[in-house]
């Protein structure tokens, strides 16, 4: 009989190739992400979140003569599984997931992302966001409601009425998923809480609104429609929030340029 012992492995989640439901909305108060970072609660307040399956098993043999599989896992860090990834791209946004509840996961981490970003504050990307991530039976809903928050924030942020920066400044707006967690999945239903850190602002000289951090957790329910997973409602609140100030904040110029020299990141379960 062998004595070894089974090993777990960890792995942590891969970007791939490649930004409301009902009326639970929290206040949009925060100054950056509203997810997002202020825009996580400005946006949060429409952001939804992704969630992590946790079910998922991984095998793992040692290298000797003999393999033993292990199916042991962490509760804080499921495995990946070899679950495909989004097919295909919809206005910006990674879509087609499997009909799993780690495929539900990554897609609320995708959303997350697409409802966080600097294009739900102008009207064309925004009508085309919504439309690729929401249930036909709440998308008019959602649009309108969206169109009003968005349009009452450019002011907010110090940006023009179509939602872009003023000359001279960059309009830095992002949401970038920290963790997902599932609380109920079924064939056709999933509900998934995504943590997220989100940033937001103007970068550049004279800004009022310069880019800072914001924390938040979103609950998104997502149903299987059409052979994919859409957005039906979700909620948003603060936290957890990590303790900040272990490093230097960069200048305007260095986060204007971080902004557009590296890409938004895709997940993927």
């Amino acid at each position: 009989m062998s004595d070894e012992e089974p090993v777990t492995r960890t792995r942590l989640p891969r970007p791939t190739a490649s930004p409301e439901g009902p009326e639970q909305r929290r206040n949009p108060v925060l100054s950056a992400i509203g997810v997002v970072v202020v825009v996580a609660v400005v946006i949060g307040s429409l952001l939804f979140a992704a969630d992590r399956s946790d079910d998922g098993k991984d095998d793992d043999s040692k290298a000797t003569g003999n393999s033993s599989q292990s199916t042991e896992t962490s509760p804080a860090a499921p495995p990946l599984s070899s679950a495909r990834v989004p097919e295909r791209v919809d206005a910006g946004v990674p879509v087609g997931y499997p009909q799993t509840g780690e495929g539900a996961q990554s897609a609320a981490a995708n959303f997350v992302v697409a409802y966080g970003s600097y294009r739900m504050f102008q009207a064309a990307p925004r009508a085309a966001i919504i439309g690729a991530i929401t249930d036909p039976t709440v998308r008019d809903g959602l649009l309108a409601r969206a169109d009003q928050v968005f349009r009452s924030q450019t002011s907010t942020f110090g940006l023009q009425a179509d939602g872009t920066a003023p000359k001279g400044l960059t309009f830095v707006c992002r949401a970038v998923p920290m963790g997902t967690k599932s609380t109920a999945h079924t064939a056709t239903s999933a509900t998934v809480e995504v943590w997220s850190v989100g940033v937001v602002g103007l970068a550049g000289g004279g800004s009022v609104k310069p880019v800072s951090e914001a924390w938040n957790t979103t609950t998104m329910r997502l149903n299987w429609v059409n052979g994919d997973w859409k957005m039906v409602e979700f909620s948003q609140k603060e936290g957890p929030t990590p303790v900040s100030g272990l490093q230097v904040p960069s200048g305007a110029a260095d986060i204007a340029k971080a902004d557009g020299e590296f890409g938004e990141l895709r997940y993927a379960r």
